[in-house]
């Protein structure tokens, strides 16, 4: 029996090879969308999911409650607080100190030269501790090398990019040009589903012999590159060890305990909390499993329709089965079994379409997967739901109505089709555009948006800038002196951060003449005397600050002029400023015009500018041309003074640029599903076309020769269609609306949602679908009216 239903079910779908091409392209578009959506949440769901007992690691992070009622939140931790946890709780079984660095490497040679890389983000400091908390394989050494200094262990990776095939261990890098360091051990490569990418582990007493400032001691120094991990023994619960940590806090904080209260942030929420610097927040995840869910709906939804229309060619095919005694059950597999194949077949094509696009795929959403993941444990274990969810869907209520037919009535001939079942397809052809419409329109809304967010005045200028690091503060002047007589160079400033950059950085209280300390936090940018010429920052009020190494003049921003309850910049001029950031006072020498200081999901903050030569991080260089021969120059110029050092650069948009790229992400994702949705439902939308037109034929024939002209037939075959799309602009457009006002949100500067979006997405859907609609109602409206009625 079963074989005759294959045999059947090949025939037929032989035979009406556009329905089938239709219907098998259609479906594979949106099982392969629904693949792309689930690799890519399953890239981030699994994220440092592979340590045992993951769900009994968390991350300590800080809650800075200040005395305006707004909250700091710090995902880094001072360095005392590892030892401390160890030392104060019995339940905490082992403790993690992760200690970021920057770190220049050097492999010296036999002959006396060197080869140096910089490592900006996979170079840490770690104790042995570190491995009891987190799992790697180790190829070669043991965590215990760690416990002493001046030892290094790589990933086999970062083995191979310092010293080739050569066995690494016991060869020794220069840290810093100053530090050796001896490869201990080798790990095997650290997955890609991990957002702890250190690949360089120095061991932990190694950074007090690089680092020499009184962060080891100070419960007050936070900095996001240091993070503390705990492992808590089993059977100890979140809520109860959070309750212990008031008391833990008064004990190191005293009556500052109030401002500082720990937190435990569960490991598998680290990826996904934005306010500790997560990479994608989950409301964005539950966004792309509804767009994935959604784009196959929309492909069943065409088989359904596609079906149920077509069904009419089948009515005396399904007379005679029941005539000669075939049960509705039976005709239903049948169809179920076509459905199947069609299933089966567009599954095998959507995998061909996910080999093809992984390139893009990886490239648009910042991801790295591999074609080989569409075939590991999880899709496999997805793929069989995915194959029975849209067998069900797309299958079961077009065999159940097409089983349902009486056979009398269908050999007699009355097969009118049925008010509900033509009601249904319309109102399924209304879903379809409606999903269409939103993600258009909410695209259109997040490519402006990030335009806007490119394009917004920031306060400060950001193009033809580059950042060029610097190792140390020394021969700063020297440096200055040397770019400055080129004739490509505006300016040079010398700064810890540039105007606009990463949400966060340093600030802390201020204290304005005799009063009390505020209640707000101000940003502190520290600079040098040419910050305001290079960024080219408005100076409403006063003058600039005349060079200095120490904090001694002060520049501030109109919003802290606002936040002291002053009334005007000048009222703020030649007044004494302590600055509890740089532990110094100074006096307010000019007031600049208010810019973002951080990324524009953040709001205008009180900022202070002042010197503090020792924090200097980086050159910013303000060019009037660029070149790779300005590079060039540059680099020489550099070279000589740093001979020991990498030369590292960048450019200022291209930083500000990477502030947005989660939104950039959703962006693509938006763009990408809303062209396929609306390519699967023109799809749909041609083949119920095409199947109206066969239906119509012998009345097209005769308006013809009644003297119908071409137009007024292709405006009968088109205006039916073309209703239900605009019914589809009117239930989508509020739809729309809601989701792009949840979206802008999140953001402190964002632009107003307009009428012109609606306007505009319902004129493109109104366009693609008139000319899907036309091209078969014009093929119709043109053909001989003597072949049309001999047709039937």
């Amino acid at each position: 029996m079963l074989k005759n239903y294959f045999k059947i079910a090949v025939r037929n779908l032989s035979k009406n090879k556009v329905y089938t091409f239709i219907n098998v392209l259609g479906l594979s578009l949106g099982i392969f969308g629904s693949l792309v959506i689930f690799q890519l949440i399953k890239f981030h769901l699994l994220t440092d999911s592979h340590h045992h007992n993951a769900e009994n690691i968390y991350r300590v992070v800080m809650n800075l409650h200040l005395d305006d009622g707004s909250v700091e939140h710090e995902k880094g931790s001072p360095y005392i607080l590892h030892e401390a946890l160890k030392n104060d709780f019995s339940s905490v079984e082992n403790v993690a100190y992760l200690g970021q660095q920057e770190l220049t490497l050097s492999i010296p040679s036999n002959s006396g030269s060197s080869t140096k890389f910089l490592e900006k983000e996979v170079a840490a400091f770690i104790g042995a501790d570190y491995f009891k908390v987190f799992d790697y394989q180790w190829l070669s050494g043991q965590s215990a090398a760690l416990n002493t200094p001046n030892t290094v262990i790589l990933t086999e990776k970062y083995a191979k990019k310092y010293f080739g095939e050569v066995n690494p261990i016991n060869k020794v890098l220069i840290i810093n040009n100053t530090t050796p360091v001896k490869v201990a051990g080798i790990l095997k490569d650290i997955p890609e589903t991990t957002d702890l990418k250190t690949e360089v582990f120095v061991s932990l007493p190694t950074l007090k012999t690089i680092v020499n400032d009184d962060s080891f001691t100070e419960w007050a120094w936070f900095m996001k590159q240091r993070e503390t991990y705990i492992r808590l023994k089993e059977n100890t619960s979140k809520a109860a060890f959070e309750a212990q940590l008031p008391a833990f806090s008064k004990k190191y904080y005293g009556e500052m305990s109030k401002y500082y209260r720990f937190q435990l942030q569960e490991l598998s929420d680290v990826h996904f909390d934005l306010d500790f610097g997560g990479k994608i927040s989950k409301s964005n995840i539950y966004l792309f499993s509804a767009i994935g869910i959604l784009l196959l709906v929309v492909a069943c939804i065409n088989f359904i329709n596609l079906s149920t229309a077509q069904s009419f060619k089948r009515f005396k095919e399904i007379g005679v089965r029941k005539t000669l005694g075939s049960s509705q059950a039976q005709i239903i597999w049948q169809f179920i079994i076509e459905v199947s194949l069609i299933t089966l077949w567009a599954v095998f094509f959507a995998v061909i379409f996910a080999y093809l696009a992984t390139p893009l795929v990886n490239n648009w959403l910042n991801i790295n997967i591999t074609f080989r993941q569409f075939f590991d444990t999880q899709m496999l274990f997805f793929l069989p739901i995915l194959i029975i969810f849209t067998i069900i869907v797309a299958g079961l209520y077009p065999s159940l109505i097409v089983s349902g037919y009486n056979p009398i009535h269908v050999l007699k001939g009355i097969t009118k089709s049925s008010k509900t079942g033509l009601s249904l397809r319309k109102g399924l052809v209304v879903s379809q555009f409606s999903v269409a419409i939103v993600l258009v329109a909410v695209a259109i809304l997040v490519v402006w948006q990030i335009r806007f967010l490119h394009n917004k005045d920031i306060g400060s200028t950001k193009d033809l800038i580059i950042h060029v690091q610097v190792p140390n503060t020394e021969n700063l002047e020297t440096l200055r002196n040397q770019i400055t007589q080129k004739p490509f160079v505006e300016s040079v400033s010398f700064a810890r951060r540039a105007p606009s950059a990463e949400k966060g950085g340093s600030g802390g209280t201020i204290k304005f003449e005799n009063r009390d300390w505020e209640k707000f936090v101000a940003r502190s940018k520290i600079a040098d005397e040419s910050y305001l010429d290079t960024y080219q920052i408005k100076l409403l009020t006063g003058r600039k600050p005349v060079a200095s190494d120490t904090i001694r003049e002060i520049l501030v921003n109109r919003k802290l002029v606002k936040d002291l309850g002053l009334k005007t910049p000048e009222s703020i001029l030649n007044k004494s400023l302590l600055v509890g950031d740089a532990d110094g006072t100074g006096v307010i020498v000019g007031v600049v015009a208010d810019f973002n200081n951080a990324d524009l999901y953040t709001p205008i903050e009180p900022t202070v500018i002042f010197s503090l030569k020792a924090r200097y991080r980086f050159a910013a260089i303000r060019l009037n041309k660029y070149s790779s021969e300005v590079l060039a120059e540059l680099k020489e110029i550099w070279s000589r003074i740093y001979p020991n050092e990498v030369f590292e650069y960048s450019f200022y948009d291209d930083e500000l640029a990477k502030l947005y790229k989660r939104e950039e992400i959703t962006r693509n994702i938006i763009i990408s599903f809303a062209l396929l949705t609306i390519f699967i439902s023109c799809l749909g939308l041609m083949g119920l076309v095409n199947l109206t037109v066969s239906q119509r034929t012998k009345e097209i024939g005769i308006r013809k020769v009644l003297g119908a002209s071409v137009s007024s037939i292709t405006f009968l075959l088109s205006k039916d269609f073309l209703k239900l799309v605009f019914v589809a602009i009117i239930i989508s457009s509020p739809i729309a609306y809601y989701f792009m006002n949840q979206w802008l949100n999140s953001f402190a500067f964002k632009v107003e949602i307009e009428w012109w979006i609606f306007v505009l997405s319902g004129i493109f859907i109104v366009t693609i679908a008139l000319l899907t609609v036309s091209y078969q109602s014009i093929k119709a409206a043109l053909m001989n009216p003597v072949k049309s009625l001999k047709t039937e």
